[in-house]
């Protein structure tokens, strides 16, 4: 997993250094979770992206894996705005967006985080999202820890 993550981390670099986000592989080596990989890339990508755009100056993003018994839990942090507690039931929605005028600014479509959740679900899956406004946000897909026929 840890190369997907520095591949994901690496189309971000230009993007986060021009907006002052440091970027973290957190991921150990050798890590492994059961998924297709241009699934979990996707996933990443849009989880990171977000985390890169709402972000603050300076502010920084972090990709990381557990293994929790029987379930793999790789989880995107960020230091930004966070997400306000009225926000969070509908933030998986399609073409939801919590600030609308920043988001098409920023060239969001408000489908990113609907991927997300159907991309995490197809593998058996789910994400969940935990945010503190003013602190930043934590983004965590749970996947199955063995292999899983669906995908």
């Amino acid at each position: 997993m840890r190369p997907l993550v520095e591949d994901v981390l690496a189309s971000l670099a230009a993007g986060a250094a021009e907006r002052g986000v440091a970027l973290h592989d957190e991921v150990a080596e050798g890590a492994t979770v059961y998924a297709d990989a241009r699934r979990l890339e996707q996933m990443l990508t849009n989880l990171s992206d977000n985390a890169v755009k709402f972000n603050r100056e300076g502010g920084e993003v972090r990709v990381s894996h557990e293994r929790a018994g029987v379930r793999d839990h790789v989880r995107v942090a960020d230091t930004g705005e966070g997400v306000a507690p009225e926000h969070l039931p509908r933030i998986f929605e399609r073409f939801y967006r919590v600030d609308k005028a920043r988001s098409r600014a920023l060239g969001g479509t408000g489908l990113g985080l609907a991927i997300v959740k159907h991309l995490a679900r197809a593998h058996g899956g789910e994400v969940r999202v935990a945010s503190t406004p003013g602190e930043g946000s934590i983004f965590t897909v749970e996947l199955p820890a063995e292999e899983n026929d669906e995908v």
